[in-house]
């Protein structure tokens, strides 16, 4: 009798647990049904916070939209004078005004301006685009600490190098600026070694608080058009405490020399046509020379080299380029604390 109670006990707990587990049991897995076979529709049209934002000012832009199920969508603002794109993607059922946030940046050059734009919303999975309309009354203001736009001329204290090749520029030039009416032409044929020339801008950043991974060197580089081989942008930073221009008769800085402490980085190759806008953090500088802790301190560096290089015409690894001259121009140099200038909000 005795054991037959406790079986009857025992098959009690055994259901009673079945019941709780059955209880606790998630009432789906994976994708709701409306996700994979739902029709979809548009719940809330497109809409605009602000369709006249003065950037300039922190004004921004937000936009909402709702559908009936979750989808991937795009949405792009494409200036419609300087042909400027900023995108943003996302799978979701609705965009939120205070989430889809656009503060005047781009993805890549050229800037915005203040110009008409138009607003696309697609969603390809449903053949679906929507459009809106937005005037930018005032374009952004980007923070950082500005190197050389060269707009009012080479930066005071610069010196300027390049051989005696032929067609050689490295000087100021208008006619296909970045940002502003001017940039700095780098350009020439030299088929007897690999650097052309550069441009040394002297610094000071010793109330820089960012820490290398925090510090980041932006730069717009206007690309070759005639198909050099292997041509590219040298970047040196030093952060050597010697005199700047210790020796004015070879018209170079003498804190990049051997033995200092100097760091490199290398746009390479340069193969493009037209203006792209590059952001390097300081931590991905590689070390040039032994002269110092190797640390690499934002608030110690005191000048840069911008310079152009490329594969000489005599040597046996491009002879194509004898005939060629190489380009590589830069513009709009400027060093941001926290994140990259386009990532700016």
């Amino acid at each position: 009798m005795k054991t037959k109670t406790t079986f009857c006990a025992t098959l009690a707990a055994v259901l009673m647990l079945g019941m709780i587990s059955s209880c606790d049991r998630p009432d789906s897995e994976g994708p709701a049904i409306n996700d994979l076979f739902g029709v979809f529709e548009i719940l809330d049209s497109l809409q605009l916070t602000e369709a006249s934002p003065d950037f300039s000012i922190g004004e921004s832009v937000g936009f909402s939209c709702k559908f009936s199920k979750p989808v991937n969508w795009t949405l792009s603002i494409e200036g419609l004078e300087t042909g400027s794109i900023k995108q943003f993607e996302r799978f979701s059922s609705e965009l939120l005004p205070e989430q889809d946030v656009w503060y005047g940046n781009c993805d890549d050059v050229p800037f915005f301006s203040t110009e008409p734009c138009r607003v696309v919303l697609s969603i390809e999975a449903e053949d679906v685009e929507m459009t809106a309309d937005l005037v930018v009354e005032g374009a952004k203001t980007y923070e950082g600490i500005e190197i050389a736009n060269f707009d009012e001329g080479i930066p005071e204290g610069s010196l300027v190098w390049h051989q005696d090749g032929g067609n050689m520029t490295f000087e100021l030039a208008q006619d296909e600026a970045l940002q502003g009416g001017q940039y700095f032409k780098m350009g020439g044929r030299v088929n007897w070694d690999w650097s052309l020339g550069y441009i040394d801008i002297p610094l000071d950043m010793s109330s820089v608080g960012a820490g290398a991974n925090d510090f980041y060197l932006n730069l717009g580089v206007l690309g070759g058009l005639n198909g050099q081989t292997d041509q590219y942008v040298n970047i040196l930073v030093s952060e050597s405490d010697a005199p700047f221009n210790d020796n004015p008769s070879n018209n170079a800085s003498d804190i990049f020399a051997n033995g200092m402490e100097v760091y490199k980085h290398q746009i390479r190759p340069v193969d493009w046509q037209g203006w792209r806008y590059f952001a390097i953090a300081y931590s991905d500088f590689d070390v040039k020379s032994e002269g110092g802790n190797n640390q690499r301190e934002p608030s110690q560096i005191r000048g840069i080299r911008l310079g152009l290089q490329a594969c000489p015409g005599n040597s046996e690894s491009c002879p194509e380029n004898a005939s060629l001259e190489a380009r590589a121009d830069v513009d709009y140099v400027m060093f941001t604390e926290g994140t990259s200038l386009l990532e700016q909000e």
